[in-house]
């Protein structure tokens, strides 16, 4: 039976591929654009998400092999994340508006929820392509989350509610979805340290090898060889 997957998961898996295709540094010309539009604290957290992915993540690594190969490891997104704060706080929002703007920079489409997920599209939307950052009604939330390409969900909750979330992500079918709860909505202990970007991105590593021409099949004859 084919499932027919939310219309708004259609439209992030379509612009996926080139949101994420062009890099940190892309990302961030597009999304700094928007950061004028956002109160001081609000404004504040966006950017420190923003300058975080460009130390950590936004250069490709290179490491020698010791059989002389090179191998580059980067970062790429995962795909479709939704976004939604399920708690009430001073700094309900200020979170909100870190996961989402961590998400983006590392290079997925997002979806938020609900009047405060709408505001945020609507500063954030004219700077990126149409698709990138999307919005739903509180109503089909629900619907959403049990999407079988849904790559992520990052939420403020408490423990309990993390529980729970993650019992339901456990027990559905199609791609493993990642949850990434922050339960200190006082603080934003979480969204506050720099290795949380690291949990919206998988590594990708290209591995070229650079061994002489020939080097390969000298080792191999070498190997074969009878004492």
């Amino acid at each position: 039976m084919t499932i027919v997957q939310p219309i708004q998961i259609q439209v992030a898996q379509k612009v996926f591929e080139a949101w994420d295709k062009i890099g940190v540094t892309g990302r961030a010309e597009k999304l700094q654009k928007a950061l004028n539009a956002f109160p001081n604290n609000e404004r504040k957290m966006a950017a420190w998400q923003i300058e975080n992915a460009e130390k950590e993540i936004a250069e490709t690594r290179v490491m020698h092999g010791p059989t002389g190969e090179r191998n580059e490891l980067s970062s790429q997104g995962r795909g479709p994340f939704l976004c939604m704060s399920l708690v009430e706080s001073d700094n309900a929002k200020v979170g909100l508006v870190g996961q989402v703007f961590t998400a983006l920079i590392a290079g997925n489409p997002v979806i938020t929820v609900g009047p405060t997920g709408q505001e945020i599209m609507d500063m954030i939307a004219p700077f990126v392509a149409e698709g990138v950052i999307q919005n739903i009604a509180e109503s089909a939330q629900d619907s959403l989350i049990e999407a079988n390409h849904l790559a992520g969900i990052a939420t403020l909750c408490d423990p309990m509610q993390a529980q729970l979330l993650n019992q339901r992500l456990a027990a559905k079918g199609g791609l493993i979805c990642q949850l990434i709860e922050e339960t200190d909505s006082d603080n934003l202990s979480a969204i506050a340290k720099p290795h949380y970007l690291l949990r919206f991105v998988t590594e990708r590593t290209v591995s070229n090898n650079t061994t002489a021409i020939g080097g390969n099949a000298t080792l191999l004859e070498l190997g074969s060889m009878n004492d």
